[in-house]
């Protein structure tokens, strides 16, 4: 009795039935197996309406929270930038001491003492250890720390209780170096900050290149601090200690060097330093030795620092200890009028300014007889035909705007300044 034929519906299921195919047949399975769909792609996370964001945790019961006003929260990354041999391992040891303690260190403020670990890569054990016994001997005689609280906060007394470490992942770039720190965290998940100093020296790529920045910390750093799936489960805040580019070589621009609002572009490196990073610090020289300016370039509306006229500003005045330790403490009144004598000091390079002359109705007059420039090209030109600084120009187009002689407004996304009436009406009365 012979075996009856089954039908295949196509040369495809009798190849899958384990049958022969002739040359046309294997064709056609070919072209059957190419019409196959692809797998479905998903995202990476889910879209989550804008009204379903849960309001803000206040600060005080928020563990996200590090300091006051958002400045900066777990899962977000900072920079402090600062000349070679100004003190920026100093002042990394007195801002963890003091933000372990919950207290403030030259006006940014914790929202609660925080357990911090210094990664650094500079100084050896009895360089730390000296500048830990001249910082505590400064909070406590300039600040009016208490000494046993520092001693608790340092594990002393107790290992147990200390809220300050320091660790030396020695060896560790890039993506090795993100991964110490993955190990580091998933240990001590009770660890708010991450300080490492110096950044470069775990970096492991080209600074001068935004592709190794973002691949850095996007692409490596931000999966180990950040929560991927959104539900505030951040992990810890980072800060990176940073050295400047080389400072330029004119003196007058070396003077204005990174004490305005550009501040934070001082870091050597690409631009994508900035970008990912939540905050800026900077810490440049004044021109009186042992006086340094403490700047926030970034976020610096979250630190509620106030100036001498009582308005908001994003600099303070920081100066070393001078009675034999090695510590930051705050800028007297003497430091900040040598600062201010500084920059009234004309330049030995240009001649001087007659400040009587130069005026905000100089500069309403130079507009009305060049309209059409934007500010940086008012600026630029008048500083180099007077031979003054391009902050005093600004001043003094800041001064005619506040007097109404100036109107400033945005075009083609230049900053464009024109004379009002009251600026035309000041050019009559003036005598130049």
């Amino acid at each position: 009795m012979s075996t009856p034929v089954v039908p295949f519906s196509s040369p495809l299921e009798l190849f899958l039935k384990g049958g022969y195919l002739s040359q046309q047949g294997a064709e056609e399975c070919q072209a059957a197996a190419n019409l196959v769909a692809p797998p479905k792609r998903m995202l990476a996370g889910s879209l989550i309406p804008l009204g379903q964001f849960p309001d803000p945790v206040p600060e005080a019961g928020n563990p996200a929270a590090l300091f006051r006003n958002g400045w900066l929260r777990k899962g977000g990354g900072a920079f402090l930038i600062a000349p070679s041999g100004v003190g920026k391992s100093v002042l990394t040891v007195q801002a963890a001491i003091c933000w372990s303690l919950g207290r403030p260190f030259f006006g940014i403020c914790p929202v609660r003492p925080l357990k911090i670990v210094v990664i650094q890569a500079e100084d050896d054990r009895e360089e730390v250890a000296e500048f830990r016994n001249s910082v505590r001997h400064g909070l406590t005689t300039d600040f009016n720390f208490d000494d046993y609280d520092i001693r608790i906060a340092l594990g002393m007394e107790d290992p147990a209780t200390a809220r300050v470490f320091f660790y030396k992942a020695v060896g560790k770039v890039g993506e090795a170096f993100v991964e110490e720190l993955d190990i580091l965290l998933e240990t001590n998940p009770d660890v708010d900050l991450l300080i490492v100093n110096p950044f470069q020296s775990y970096f492991g790529g080209d600074c001068g290149r935004n592709a190794d920045l973002s691949r850095f910390f996007r692409t490596q750093l931000d999966p180990v601090i950040k929560d991927a799936d959104d539900l505030g489960r951040d992990r810890a805040g980072i800060l990176f200690i940073h050295h400047t580019n080389k400072p330029p070589n004119d003196k007058d621009l070396r003077a204005e060097w990174g004490n305005d609002e550009f501040a934070q572009y001082i870091g050597a490196g690409g631009a994508e330093i900035v970008n990912w990073a939540r905050a800026i610090l900077s810490l440049m020289p004044s021109g009186v030795p042992g006086v340094f300016r403490y700047i926030c370039g970034k976020r610096w509306q979250r630190l509620d620092w106030v100036g001498l006229d009582g308005k908001p500003c994003r600099q303070k005045l920081i100066r070393h200890a001078e009675n034999g330790c090695i510590y930051w403490r705050d800028a007297t009144e003497e430091d900040v009028k040598a600062v201010e004598e500084v920059y009234r000091k004309p330049s030995p390079n240009k001649p001087p300014v007659n400040e009587e002359r130069f005026s905000a109705v100089s500069v309403v007059s130079y507009v009305d007889a060049h309209p059409g420039l934007s500010q940086k090209q008012y600026g630029d030109k008048i500083s180099g035909e007077i031979g003054c600084s391009s902050t005093t120009v600004r001043r003094k187009f800041e001064e005619a705007a506040e007097k109404g002689f100036l109107s400033l407004e945005t075009v083609n996304r230049c900053k464009c300044y024109s004379v009002t009436e009251a600026g035309k009406n000041e050019m009559l009365k003036a005598q130049f």
